[in-house]
């Protein structure tokens, strides 16, 4: 059996009372919250390293398609030849496209 919806907004709201009221009669020790830190950090960093190799691996599936390859060799050429029309010689246009990263969804280490 469901509680009807106004007793379980005077619950809710009767709970955060409390809880407001408790938090303010103690603020946690510098201790207390290191542990609470380390213990938070501890169970997010296994769900961080799921997502660091879907995101990596997304990527790497995504370069491997041959519309990708064609679309980056665009990028690059089109690169070059707009530097060349700027007047940077051959060698200058070849080192910004080499040191170029390639347009990403995700920032870049550098």
């Amino acid at each position: 059996m469901r509680a009807h919806p106004l007793i379980s907004t005077l619950l809710l709201t009767a709970s955060s009372l409390a809880f407001s009221q408790q938090t303010q009669q103690k603020q946690p020790s510098p201790e207390e919250m290191r542990l609470l830190m380390q213990a938070t950090m501890g169970a997010m960093v296994p769900v961080m390293g799921q997502m660091t190799e879907a995101m990596i691996d997304a990527q790497l599936r995504m370069a491997e398609r041959p519309e990708t390859i064609e679309r980056i060799a665009t990028f690059k050429r089109s690169l070059y030849e707009s530097l060349l029309k700027k007047g940077f010689t051959g060698d200058q246009a070849i080192q910004i496209v080499l040191t170029t990263a390639l347009p990403s969804a995700t920032p870049s280490a550098k």
